[in-house]
């Protein structure tokens, strides 16, 4: 299952759509706004995210469908947020479901980095009125390429 939403979500909820007795092992990823201190020395207020829903969706499913492959997944699910979010607030969820925890551990894994580089959503600071845009950092274009196995 996949989801693009504005409104918050509730992890519990989350995993018992996914919750199986074939499963031993679930692992999940939530990312939330942290409060950053930008460049300049200013704190932000939040994030704004956006994405080309189309697209999003597409580049999702394939992650979510070489994670499932790759790993013999039961269950996988993957909330992404857009919108205005405040420091604190949940941005994104990957549950994954498996017999065995190295499964569920490393598609867990493969799906957030590859979601970080490789999915249509675009991200911003929030100073006061001003929207900054957050570009994507070296160290997670790095750890996205050590998944060049499982892509190709």
């Amino acid at each position: 299952m996949i989801k693009i939403i504005s409104e918050s979500f509730n992890i519990e909820s989350e995993f018992e759509k996914i919750a199986n007795s074939a499963s031993g092992a679930y692992s999940f990823f939530l990312g939330t706004v942290r409060s950053d201190i930008i460049a300049d020395q200013r704190r932000i207020n939040g994030v704004f995210l956006e994405c080309y829903e189309d697209l999003a969706y597409q580049q999702l499913s394939q992650i979510r469908l070489k994670a499932i492959e790759r790993w013999k997944l039961n269950g996988c699910v993957i909330i992404h947020r857009v919108g205005n979010l405040a420091v604190g607030e949940k941005i994104v969820l990957v549950l994954t479901s498996s017999s065995h925890r190295g499964d569920a551990i490393k598609s867990c894994e493969f799906i957030i980095d590859n979601l970080k580089i490789d999915a249509a959503f675009w991200k911003f600071n929030i100073i006061g009125s001003e929207q900054i845009p957050i570009q994507a950092k070296e160290k997670d274009r790095k750890k996205f390429l050590t998944w060049k196995d499982v892509v190709n």
